[in-house]
């Protein structure tokens, strides 16, 4: 299941891959209580929309939780790009962008 992003071309392509949508996170504020990103909007400030949270976030309000240890994903960008990713424990490689 590809993964749809609004996306700004100046945007830190990493902060998109690691905020995208169906990736569990922390709130740094209230300790122990998680939520989904339904949706990372970079048009909009802050970008983050949680599932189960009215208010936007920014990505320094959240914690991001691992789910796997290695896990490969595949984000579609405005005008039909794709980027491919391997997501290392958080940590996040570019595999190949194409338009």
């Amino acid at each position: 299941m590809g993964v749809k992003i609004r996306f700004h071309k100046d945007l830190d392509l990493e902060e998109a891959i690691e905020y995208r949508a169906g990736q569990k996170v922390e709130l740094k504020e209230r300790p122990g209580v998680f939520d989904t990103i339904s949706e990372y909007d970079s048009t909009m400030v802050p970008p983050i929309w949680l599932a189960n949270d009215p208010q936007p976030r920014y990505p320094q309000e959240l914690k991001v939780v691992a789910q796997k240890s290695v896990g490969l994903g595949q984000l579609r960008l405005p005008g039909n790009s794709k980027v491919r990713y391997v997501d290392f424990w958080g940590h996040f490689s570019l595999i190949s962008k194409s338009s």
